[in-house]
């Protein structure tokens, strides 16, 4: 069957001689990785689709049975050329789709989710980071995968605290920083994934 569906790379990986493994995180159907077909061909229509931190419109076609789709066509909504100019920002970005694709299983879907990565991304597009992004992008991820502590009474101030949950992305950097509340946060975080036994390859580049 065919199906279309909105989406973002999370990440990639060579397949045989051509072809390209791609990690994308759809609005409708969740993450799932798809088999793009000689792709890495300097002249492959489908090549900038399959770019890791971008947004696209996709086609796909599934095998009856099979969970290992293969794209057949779209188009580029976005591949983000401020945020990819500026190297701190686009390691913010991998960041981000590291912690989206850890913490989101296969083939379930997470509009939330998506929503988050793609407000994410706009933010560092549009005004790069901010102190508290990072912070915030954590928290609300852990929470929608079902590990949050919101309603958990911490260290960190009460408003700034539901701040950090609930204030729109880019508006965060109205918030007045706050170096031992954003250590607090941190440190909680990482004991949730030491707990999960989930490694953030990314985090020591953007901290």
């Amino acid at each position: 069957m065919y199906f279309c569906d909105c989406g973002i790379v999370l990440n990639s990986r060579p397949l045989r001689e051509n072809d390209r493994i791609v990690t994308v995180f759809t609005r409708s159907e969740g993450k799932f990785e798809v088999n793009f077909k000689s792709v890495r061909l300097q002249k492959a229509k489908l090549r900038a689709l399959a770019l890791p931190v971008s947004c696209g419109d996709y086609r796909f076609f599934l095998k009856k049975g099979s969970n290992f789709p293969i794209c057949t066509g779209g188009r580029t909504i976005s591949v983000y050329p401020a945020m990819r100019a500026n190297l701190n920002s686009l390691n913010m970005a991998f960041h981000f789709c590291e912690l989206v694709n850890r913490l989101t299983p296969a083939w379930q879907p997470a509009e939330m989710k998506f929503f988050l990565l793609s407000d994410a991304f706009d933010e560092l597009e549009k005004n790069g980071i901010s102190f508290w992004l990072r912070i915030a992008f954590t928290l609300r991820m852990l929470d929608l995968a079902g590990f949050g502590f919101r309603n958990t009474a911490t260290g960190i101030d009460a408003p700034l605290w539901n701040e950090l949950h609930d204030e729109p992305l880019n508006m965060l950097k109205n918030l007045p920083e706050d170096k031992y509340a954003a250590d607090y946060a941190d440190s909680l975080a990482g004991r949730i994934f030491d707990n999960l036994g989930i490694p953030i390859l990314t985090l020591p580049f953007v901290k």
